[in-house]
C-alpha cells in the first residue's frame, strides 16, 4: 500500500519563553514506535517516522511540561500495546485516550483503565457512527469520550449524539471552526453550545488556522472568546509530532509560547495548562518546581 509521508517534527526543541507552573500538562500528542516493536496499522493513510516515548519526554522536559495525555492516532488502528507500555513505564506522568476495537473485552477495558486510560476517542473520518454502546461501556470504567469533528456535515451528523453524552466530554482542536467566518461560524457556535452544557472541555489548538506560519493570528479571536467564556474548561495540546501537517513545521517551543498571547493572565494560563487538565484527567495536585 502507498502511504502519504507525514513530515517529521522539529526535533531541535528550543527553551520556551513561557514559564510553566508545576504539573503543566500537554493534553494532545501522539506516539509512534519504535515501529519494529509497535507496528502501525497496515490500513493507515500516513507513513510516519518513529516518534517514541523517549523522544516525547525529551521534548516535554525542554518545554517544562510534566504531564500529558497520550492520544491514540488513527494510524494505530485499534492497537493499544504501545500506549499500555508507555503508561506502565511512566504511571505518574501520563494518562491515555484510546480507540477501542469493537470486540474489546471488559477485562481489557479494566486493565487499560487501571493503567491510566481515562478517555475514548471518536473521530468521524475513522468511523461515521458513534458507537453508543461502546461509549456506555467505557463510562462504566471511568473512561470519558473525546470527539474529533471537522466541518458542518460532521457536526450535523453527530450533534445529537454528542449532546446525549452522559457526564463530561471533550471537543478536540476547538471543533475546527472556519476562521474566515469569524465568531459567527456555525462550527464555532456548535462549540459554544457544547460549553453551555457545563460538561464540555475544549482543547485549544491552532489547527483551524488558514495561515501557514506562526503566530496563526486568525485563531486569536476564537481563543480569546473561549478564554473569556470558559477559562476553567480549556486545555492546551501540542499535537506533537504534528501528523498530517504539511506546512512549515513549527518548533514546539513557539507553539507553547502562543499561550502568552492566547491567555495573557498568568492565573488563567496556569488554569489552562495545569489545573483544568488535572481536574478532568485525574492527576493529583502538583507540587515541586516546574
Amino acid at each position: 500500500m502507498a502511504y502519504v509521508t507525514s513530515p517529521p517534527p522539529d526535533r531541535q526543541t528550543r527553551k520556551p519563553k513561557a514559564r510553566l507552573a508545576p504539573g503543566a500538562c500537554d493534553t494532545h500528542f501522539h506516539l509512534f514506535g519504535p515501529q519494529k516493536r509497535f507496528p502501525l496499522d497496515p490500513g493507515r493513510r500516513l507513513e510516519v517516522e518513529d516518534c517514541t516515548l523517549d523522544d516525547l519526554i525529551a521534548m516535554h522536559d525542554t518545554l517544562g511540561v510534566q504531564r500529558g495525555l497520550i492520544v491514540q492516532s488513527f494510524q494505530h488502528g485499534f492497537a493499544y500495546e504501545y500506549m499500555l507500555h508507555a503508561l506502565l513505564r511512566e504511571p505518574g506522568r501520563f494518562r491515555g485516550c484510546i480507540i477501542p476495537a469493537p470486540d474489546i473485552t471488559d477485562k481489557e477495558l479494566e486493565i487499560l483503565s487501571k493503567a491510566g486510560v481515562v478517555a475514548v476517542r471518536f473521530g468521524f473520518k475513522a468511523s461515521p457512527n458513534i458507537d453508543a454502546r461502546m461509549r456506555a461501556r467505557c463510562r462504566e470504567f471511568g473512561i470519558q469520550p473525546h470527539y474529533l469533528v471537522h466541518g458542518e456535515k460532521e457536526i450535523d451528523a453527530w450533534k445529537r449524539e454528542i449532546f446525549a453524552t452522559e457526564g463530561r466530554f471533550v471537543i478536540e482542536h476547538m471543533g475546527y471552526p472556519h476562521v474566515e467566518n469569524g465568531l459567527a461560524d456555525p462550527c464555532y457556535r456548535f462549540l459554544l453550545e457544547c460549553l453551555e452544557t457545563g460538561r464540555c472541555w475544549v482543547k485549544l489548538s491552532p489547527r483551524c488556522t488558514a495561515q501557514k506560519t506562526i503566530p496563526f493570528s486568525d485563531v486569536l479571536p476564537f481563543v480569546h472568546d473561549l478564554v473569556r467564556r470558559a477559562p476553567t474548561r480549556l486545555m492546551w495540546g501540542s499535537d506533537w509530532p504534528h501528523p498530517n501537517y504539511f506546512d512549515p513545521m513549527p518548533n514546539d517551543a513557539d507553539l507553547l509560547d502562543l499561550m502568552l498571547e492566547w491567555a495573557p493572565d498568568e492565573k488563567v494560563r496556569d488554569a489552562i495548562m495545569t489545573h483544568n487538565p488535572a481536574e478532568l484527567l485525574g492527576f493529583p495536585p502538583a507540587s515541586g518546581p516546574a
